[in-house]
């Protein structure tokens, strides 16, 4: 087996082992505080989700990490063919008892992460679905994991998955920002002048936390996310990358929006009330480029 068919590991055994443990907290990542909003930004990746579902009406979908099972439902309920997978034992046990209570049979959820796809099914999908897989997958199995993804997809089928925003790095005036500017700015040979450390300096000067988060940044404590090699990608370089594997985009649509840099939340009045609103109104302005963490593509496999 060479390198781009290999099996892909889903997530690095840090991050399973972190969803084991909150495993309890993910079944309801889709539920509303008692204002209303929403208490985990999946919900918005959701909603682009169901707004692709209703449009364009896959009949036979695959949702790869399919968590407590929500978004199988989501195709169940309307009335077509869903299945998924989910690499977490009590998660997976979670979205069987949800097909059993809504009358569906609960084998349509198994256990198992995207090694599942590195063979070719007897029929192939109409929509495989990742909402939340690809930013956790290994950088070593990148590749070969969108070159499995897109073996089982119909042609003419899709490809919808979530994708965490490069550009973001430049709107979050921190450590992040720094990274940024240091992997895309100083290497080609025309900023070579600029590779210094007055010039880094003076650069730093200008970002608010350039040392926050730092390498460890995690938004929880147990998470280990931060010593991982996590992708990014840039939403305008995804059309051409996803060419690649026989798939054309057809809507780059943006989530987990921010109205300021994160690190200024508290000194906005509303904040949450502002960013629920960008996230119902803006999912498809060119702004999402730069001030939305998420990019949900919407891609077509070419015959």
């Amino acid at each position: 087996m060479n390198e781009t068919s290999r099996p892909p590991a889903s997530v690095e055994l840090e991050v399973l082992a972190y969803y084991r443990r909150n495993w309890d907290r993910i079944v309801r990542c889709y539920d509303l505080d008692a204002h209303g909003y929403p208490i985990d930004p999946a919900w918005y990746r959701r909603r682009l989700y169901r707004e692709f579902l209703d449009r364009e009406k896959p009949k036979r979908v695959f949702d790869v990490g399919c968590g407590a099972g929500d978004t199988v439902m989501d195709v169940l309920e309307r009335g077509q063919q869903g299945y998924g997978i989910e690499p977490v034992p009590e998660l997976v046990e979670a979205g069987r008892d949800l097909l059993r209570r809504k009358g569906h049979d609960p084998e349509r959820i198994r256990q198992g992460d995207l090694s599942h796809l590195a063979e070719r099914p007897a029929e192939l999908y109409d929509c495989v679905s990742l909402l939340s897989v690809l930013p956790a997958i290994p950088l070593d199995a990148w590749e070969a994991a969108h070159t499995n993804i897109a073996s089982n997809i119909r042609p003419g089928g899709w490809f919808v998955a979530a994708y965490r925003n490069h550009l973001f790095d430049l709107y979050t005036f921190n450590s992040f920002t720094m990274e940024f500017y240091d992997a895309t700015l100083w290497e080609p040979e025309a900023c070579a002048g600029l590779r210094n450390e007055s010039t880094l300096a003076a650069l730093k000067s200008l970002v608010r936390h350039p040392d926050v988060p730092g390498a460890f940044h995690t938004n929880s404590p147990d998470k280990a996310f931060g010593r991982l090699q996590r992708p990014k990608s840039n939403p305008l370089m995804l059309p051409a990358y996803l060419a690649r594997f026989g798939l054309r985009v057809e809507r780059t649509r943006f989530c987990h929006f921010h109205c300021v840099p994160p690190l200024l939340n508290e000194r906005i009045a509303g904040v949450q009330d502002i960013n629920h609103r960008m996230e119902l109104s803006l999912a498809d302005d060119w702004r999402g480029n730069f001030m939305a963490a998420m990019v949900m593509i919407e891609a077509r496999k070419q015959g």
